[in-house]
């Protein structure tokens, strides 16, 4: 290798056209590798200059098996759920998860899956936030990955259907007799925001419905700070991107003495358990978080196995419906849905 950079496994692996698994039974001494890969691996290492290090012997056969876990922010409640589905399976099969954040910084999230490469069995990709690109040169890796949250060819997929979530939402409202829509959308590199701003647009076009779109992002200061902008529009309802925009949005009228759902309705995605309890209680898709996690898991579980990847699966969300919605009346008392 060029540039000083010490060669690692995945390089090997890498080189060698095989998995890092492969790699480190090969140069473990394992015997259930056949003579012919076996030979093929350690000219591979010995050509390019590997020598053990630490990961290596992590990865030791019958000592750590590790599957490397990238989620964009830690804070934001609907991760843990898909982590402690993931988990469950993981620990079941004598696996261990290493979780890293990327901060919503898709540069930080590639840094964190070429290191997670050369440590971990596999990977799994929390709503990534990745170029194109990149995601296609991990999944072009030595290692198998699931994506949660996002599609992709070669990797296994577990998503959320929120094309059929964004339908559930915007029927409710017309059927309350909303027709003019904003949307505070998420973070610009999010796959399910643009699913969701791709499905308000094209519905609400159908429907004869009007979409505002408002910059927001996943966290309570910036449904907040959207406040003025969607008071300005004149919306009778607003989607958020997820329940903690809602919440920092129903903070901002309820200051504002904005009423809820009389001057306008709120409702959201994910319906975190918090959503029940905010003032009034929040109108919100409920998905099965965990569900994803044990999903996530049994897909990288039957590629580990040998298997072929089992097809993508598409969890579809249920409407929760609350005090948060009602029809916009022009006395400003809204019934309730």
């Amino acid at each position: 290798m060029t540039g000083g950079r010490r060669v690692r496994l995945v390089d090997v692996a890498r080189e060698a056209g095989t998995s890092v698994s492969t790699v480190s039974r090969v140069l473990n001494g394992s015997e259930q590798i056949s003579f012919e890969v076996s030979n093929h691996v350690r000219s591979v290492a010995a050509r390019l200059g590997y020598r053990a290090d630490g990961a290596a012997k992590e990865l030791k056969l019958g000592q750590v098996r590790t599957i490397g876990v990238t989620v964009p922010d830690l804070a934001n409640p609907f991760f843990p759920e898909v982590l402690k589905g993931l988990g469950a399976g993981a620990r079941a099969a004598g696996y261990r998860l290493l979780i890293s954040e990327s901060g919503e910084d898709p540069d930080e999230e590639l840094r964190l899956t070429e290191e997670l490469t050369s440590h971990a069995s596999a990977l799994v990709l929390c709503s990534s936030r990745l170029r194109p690109k990149h995601l296609a040169r991990i999944l072009d890796g030595p290692i198998p990955v699931v994506c949660v949250n996002r599609t992709a060819k070669q990797a296994g997929v577990v998503c959320v259907d929120y094309r059929s979530g964004s339908r559930q939402l915007l029927d409710h409202l017309a059927n309350l007799g909303h027709r003019r829509i904003a949307y505070v959308g998420g973070p610009p590199a999010s796959w399910s925001d643009g699913q969701r701003r791709r499905t308000l647009r094209t519905l609400t076009r159908k429907m004869g419905m009007e979409l505002a779109e408002i910059t927001g992002g996943w966290s309570g200061d910036h449904g907040y700070d959207a406040g003025p902008e969607v008071l300005g529009i004149g919306a009778t309802a607003v989607i958020t991107f997820n329940d903690l925009v809602a919440i920092g949005l129903l903070s901002w009228l309820h200051d504002t003495g904005v009423a809820v759902p009389g001057a306008v309705s709120v409702t959201s995605y994910d319906d975190i358990p918090v959503a029940a309890y905010a003032r009034p209680p929040l109108t919100s898709l409920r998905n099965q978080r965990a569900q994803l996690g044990r999903l996530a898991w049994d897909h990288l579980s039957a590629r580990l196995a040998g298997d072929q990847w089992p097809q993508p699966v598409m969890l579809t969300p249920t409407l929760i419906v609350r005090a948060s919605t009602g029809r916009p009346l022009e006395n400003g008392e809204a019934d309730p849905a």
